[in-house]
């Protein structure tokens, strides 16, 4: 009896080391994704990013400040609530905003360089979607969503901040920390 007790704490020993290291060689890095903390932007609006390839990343950031950068935008409406947000909130407004503030981290004109692609879209939180059932996921108005590429169209990189207010006036402020989470991503401490 000792020996298969033996035998049994031997194997349930083995299997849980195993486990355990199995876990942490496939566990992703953290500042390749999740929830981001590292600017105050991020400390006032829930905001996730993500990594996809950070020599990418490097080579992209650096093309935005030549300026030669292009992007596209849309909007997801709510589907089960009625839409009010894009009552308030355009498209074209949201996009010279945005075409303002990448063009502020221009710091050379320089045409000869490969092209930067970026999306972004603005989603309305749809308070009615049967698949939100807690309180907490109806609180927010929606988020913004940026997306950088290569010129693959491979993404590089992916963030997304929220809004809170329903007539969409915070808007500009979570578009500006999408950009400024792009441009800090792995320049700041800890990265």
């Amino acid at each position: 009896m000792k020996k298969y007790l033996s035998v049994f704490i031997g194997v349930f020993l083995v299997v849980g080391l195993a486990n355990s290291i199995y876990t942490q060689m496939t566990k992703e890095p953290p500042s390749s994704a999740g929830k981001a903390k590292r600017l105050p932007c991020h400390m006032k609006l829930t905001t996730f990013e993500r990594c996809y390839d950070k020599e990418a990343l490097k080579k992209a950031q650096y093309i935005l400040t030549t300026g030669n950068f292009d992007f596209n935008s849309y909007v997801e409406k709510s589907h089960y609530a009625p839409s009010k947000l894009f009552n308030y909130v355009k498209l074209k407004d949201c996009d010279n905003f945005m075409q303002k503030e990448l063009s502020s981290y221009t710091t050379t004109k320089d045409k000869s360089k490969e092209k930067l692609h970026m999306t972004y879209y603005i989603y309305e939180n749809d308070v009615k979607d049967p698949g939100k059932k807690t309180k907490k996921s109806k609180l927010y108005a929606g988020y913004v969503v940026f997306k950088v590429y290569d010129k693959n169209h491979k993404i590089i990189y992916q963030s997304q901040v929220d809004f809170m207010d329903r007539h969409g006036k915070d808007i500009k402020k979570s578009m500006k920390c999408v950009i400024k989470s792009f441009m800090t991503f792995n320049k700041t401490k800890g990265e």
